[in-house]
């Protein structure tokens, strides 16, 4: 909704959107609404303005409003034809839902020329062309400025070209939030098998010259779907030498600005991408994180009642030490959690006590979930799934609630609101015909014994199945990319 409404105040401009939603609040304080008074409303402030629309609020507004999900705009820079078509992440998947609309949008597009001034165009049926979109040999063209509209974008091959060469050179001449969208909109656009997997990891590559924060974070939740796939193969050692070579400037950056780790930067964001910068380092064996996070936590077990962690570092710092430590980390953290008396600080180390490389402490840990005196238990469920976050835990998490499911299933309750979480969590990695016949024989076992985790179960077949589809496709090609990348 929000993303919808800051589309709409960005094409009526945000004083004319402002006026109309001080009639709508001032008309009907203390009473109820419905979506059209604001329509209305807000036309009667754009009626008064002179601005020019293609239609009216309520005939624009309602296409995104009144039709499921969103489109993707695709533009061919030779050509200037523009199209649009409904974003499936499925490509395979079938809408059953029918539209009033046939999933058509009205769109408005804003784009730039190699850095030009900001254009305006309506994109108002399924395909139109716009002779001005087209681009010359060494001009790059960028749509969806500071990603205002509710869109993905695709581009001509030779644009996506031009738009990754400015960024390898001059990642600064495109707007932070258009970093982060190309290398969001490219994933995406990948996993629905509309761009190659390697077009997406190459966006990824102008890294090692980023600072700010939306560009990192972007690029971390979508490899984070890497990770899951690729944790237990050979791709795993290439793909963190890569994320190591472009995560290393981000670390120097950070030590240097924090005056060698003295203080906190002065600016939100990069408090932010702080602790992005430590996470990956650590987890990719960058020099000086593992001394610097373990330095921090060893501070913290010689003086107990006085932390030297920053609040916004806990969580990466806990996970760290704790993975780099033994028994003594794990036991002091365990202390800490059983005596803390603030709910977030009990759930940081929660999840840093599942970052142990122990198998034996993990199990322990798996153990002490089922133990209402050591955890509580509405915290178990989280605390499973946080062990099997950790690539160690994961099978080891599996084979505990496939042996306990039953006394799981009685004791915590199967009609519990995070029951379903449990199986979602612990088979995120699955992604092998092995695990297929493993959660199919699981479900065979206790048919019927599922309670509210029983839709879980069957979006976790379905997933370990697009998950198996999705690594066949793309293995090889993306071990042959980040093995070439990574000796570069």
């Amino acid at each position: 909704g929000a993303a919808v409404l800051r589309m709409l105040s960005e094409f009526i401009t945000e004083t004319v959107f402002s006026k109309g939603l001080h009639t709508y609040l001032d008309h009907f304080k203390y009473n109820n609404t419905v979506y059209t008074d604001l329509w209305k409303h807000l036309q009667m402030a754009i009626d008064k303005s002179g601005l020019d629309l293609p239609h009216s609020v309520e005939e624009i507004m309602n296409r995104w409003i009144l039709q499921m999900g969103f489109p993707v705009v695709t533009i061919d820079t030779k050509t200037g034809r523009i199209t649009q078509k409904h974003f499936l992440l499925d490509p395979d998947s079938v809408v059953e839902t029918t539209s009033p609309y046939n999933y058509e949008w009205f769109v408005p597009v804003t784009w730039t020329k190699t850095g030009g001034d900001k254009q305006q165009y309506w994109l108002l049926k399924k395909e139109d062309t716009n002779p001005n979109m087209t681009t010359g040999d060494s001009e790059w063209l960028l749509a969806n400025i500071n990603m205002v509209g509710f869109f993905r974008v695709n581009y001509d091959p030779e644009n996506w070209e031009r738009l990754l060469t400015k960024l390898s050179s001059q990642p600064l001449d495109i707007p932070v939030i258009n970093r982060a969208q190309i290398i969001d909109d490219a994933f995406n656009l990948a996993r629905a098998k509309i761009v190659n997997t390697t077009l997406a990891l190459r966006t990824t590559k102008f890294l090692h010259k980023e600072v700010a924060y939306m560009p990192w974070q972007t690029a971390r939740r979508n490899l984070d779907y890497f990770f899951l796939m690729f944790d237990r193969t050979e791709v795993y050692g290439p793909m963190q030498a890569y994320i190591k070579k472009q995560v290393t400037p981000l670390f120097n950056y950070f030590k240097e600005i924090t005056v060698n780790w003295s203080k906190i930067p002065d600016n939100h964001m990069d408090q932010y991408n702080q602790v992005n910068a430590i996470s990956l380092a650590c987890s990719t064996g960058v020099d000086g994180c593992k001394e610097l996070t373990t330095g921090w936590f060893r501070a913290w077990m010689k003086n107990p009642d006085k932390n030297p962690i920053h609040p916004n570092l806990k969580s990466t710092v806990y996970c760290n030490a704790i993975a780099a430590g033994g028994v003594e980390e794990w036991d002091f953290a365990w202390s800490m959690y059983k005596n803390a008396t603030i709910a977030t600080e009990a759930d940081k180390l929660m999840y840093g006590l599942s970052c142990t490389q122990q198998p034996w402490l993990l199990n322990r840990y798996l153990e002490y979930c089922l133990d209402p005196q050591k955890i509580r238990k509405q915290d178990a469920t989280y605390t499973i799934v946080y062990i099997a976050g950790n690539t160690i835990g994961q099978p080891l998490a599996w084979d505990f609630i496939r042996a306990k499911w039953d006394f799981i299933f009685n004791n915590y309750g199967g009609g519990s609101f995070s029951f379903g979480s449990l199986i979602d969590g612990v088979t995120q990695r699955f992604s092998t015909e092995f695990e297929y016949k493993q959660l199919l024989q699981f479900k065979k076992d206790h048919l019927g014994g599922f309670g509210s985790a029983t839709a879980s179960l069957e979006q976790a077949l379905e997933r370990t199945k697009a998950n198996m589809k999705w690594v066949a496709m793309n293995r090889d090609q993306v071990l042959a990319w980040f093995t070439t990348e990574a000796s570069h």
